[in-house]
């Protein structure tokens, strides 16, 4: 599936307000993406599924704090990923 920065935009804004329905679709959108990062970071399947999962509670979470004039949806969220990686 592929998602547009702006629809991604938009979903994070959902998803802050906690819209469950946005945090699916924010999920479906970029899942494969984050997964490998995780993955080439850590080269365990199984440590990378742990911290995309951590993640995205992080997503959920902090949804509200992400500032699109600073980087795109998916960088936001590869840098949670990637620091959460780092830190496993």
């Amino acid at each position: 599936m592929q998602s547009t920065r702006q629809s991604l935009e938009n979903l994070l804004v959902a998803v802050a307000k906690g819209d469950e329905a946005a945090f699916a679709e924010l999920y479906q959108a970029t899942s494969a993406k984050l997964f490998g990062v995780a993955l080439r970071i850590l080269r365990s399947r199984e440590v990378a599924e742990e911290v995309v999962q951590e993640a995205y509670f992080k997503v959920w979470e902090r949804a509200g704090d992400f500032k699109p004039e600073i980087a795109s949806p998916v960088t936001w969220m590869s840098a949670i990923v990637r620091n959460r990686a780092l830190d496993e």
